[in-house]
């Protein structure tokens, strides 16, 4: 999104000049090979809460590594660049925007590009954020929006792609004339068999999702409950359901996973038991026990959560009823969910389901 500058500058400068926007583009393609550094692990999520939730929100000051790294990419190319958050905030948010816009066109060509799909799965978990009055940062919500659910679309169709194109290669082989001896028929043989079973079993990981989820949701039982969703209170049903589906699902997910919570949800439900609510009032609903199994143990997720409280806003909440038995009066603040955020419970069950994705894909899940 490079080719897009102009736009994402105004993000803080309603008519920036030609060459300005030349610099602050250079600056963003600076900020993406600093991201590709190791000093720079674990950053690209503080970066996207910048971008999603703006550097002067609660959880950034002058000290925090990505405000430091964003600036540094900015002042390496205009050195009157003024350091004081307070004034820069604007600008630090739209270079690193496009930044993350750069991300997010890699994911549809590069399947292998870790960065990218974490990018992806981020903005996805952040949906939640409100739209911005301003209309430039509006723009840029909107577009990265739509390049993550673009993105990840294409992504989750090609790695549920049905092909055996190696298996057929290897029932069709035939051996070369010098292949004589045991040893150079294993060596032809090898390679090939190889190739073939490594695509027989990612065959077979697309089959047990597909299964095990039809089964999961013909069943509609809750493992996690122990009791049918139906017999489950809407906004427990939500909880337990987004939960349980992120844990059947490869990465990316299917783009019908929010219809499947809606379906396991408002299955024998009066519409009016499925009204909307806002996240401090439906989350005082969900079991203390599954809330606060939902908070991760992994240091790595732990600390994502705290540094991105926009990215895992019911994770962030799960934690702190589970510290200190409510949300507090911060929570708009930290968070950026504002109380008239209000969804149906099958909405927040898919807010579950996105945070559950990205916690699994941050820590490595080896089946994603």
């Amino acid at each position: 999104m490079l080719d897009k500058g102009f736009e994402f500058i105004r993000v803080a400068d309603p008519q920036p000049g030609s060459e300005k926007v030349k610099v602050r583009i250079k600056s963003a393609s600076d900020l993406i090979k600093w991201l590709a550094a190791d000093e720079a692990q674990g950053e690209l999520l503080p970066l996207i809460q910048g971008v999603v939730a703006g550097f002067d929100s609660a959880v950034f000051n002058q000290d925090s590594p990505v405000v430091k790294a964003v600036l540094k990419s900015i002042k390496d190319e205009d050195t009157a660049f003024p350091v004081d958050l307070k004034e820069n905030a604007l600008e630090l948010r739209a270079v690193a925007g496009m930044a993350v816009g750069e991300l997010l066109e890699k994911l549809p060509a590069e399947p292998s590009n870790k960065q990218a799909l974490l990018a992806g799965l981020a903005i996805s978990a952040a949906e939640l954020i409100p739209a911005s009055t301003e209309k430039h940062i509006q723009w840029m919500q909107d577009t990265l929006r739509a390049s993550a659910r673009k993105g990840l679309a294409l992504q989750a169709n090609q790695r549920r792609q049905r092909a055996t194109p190696l298996l057929d290669e290897f029932d069709e082989l035939e051996l070369s004339e010098d292949a004589e001896t045991d040893n150079s028929a294993v060596t032809e043989l090898l390679p090939v068999l190889k190739s073939a079973l490594q695509e027989a079993k990612a065959q077979a990981v697309i089959d047990r999702e597909e299964i095990e989820t039809l089964w999961w949701m013909f069943g509609a039982f809750s493992e996690t409950e122990q009791k049918p969703f139906s017999k489950l209170q809407p906004a427990v049903a939500a909880f337990a359901a987004g939960r349980e589906l992120a844990r059947l699902s490869l990465i990316p997910p299917s783009q019908a996973v929010t219809a499947m919570i809606e379906r396991i949800v408002g299955s024998e439900r009066k519409p009016a038991t499925l009204a909307s609510a806002a996240l401090q009032d439906i989350a005082t609903k969900w079991p203390s026990a599954a809330r606060d199994s939902f908070v991760p143990a992994d240091e790595k997720a732990s600390t994502a959560i705290s540094r991105c409280p926009s990215l895992f806003p019911v994770s962030w909440a799960c934690r702190r009823l589970r510290d200190s038995g409510d949300l507090g009066k911060d929570f708009a603040l930290t968070t950026g969910i504002t109380a008239d955020v209000s969804l149906s419970p099958a909405g927040w069950g898919a807010q579950v389901f996105r945070e559950a994705i990205l916690l699994r894909f941050l820590t490595g899940d080896k089946e994603s």
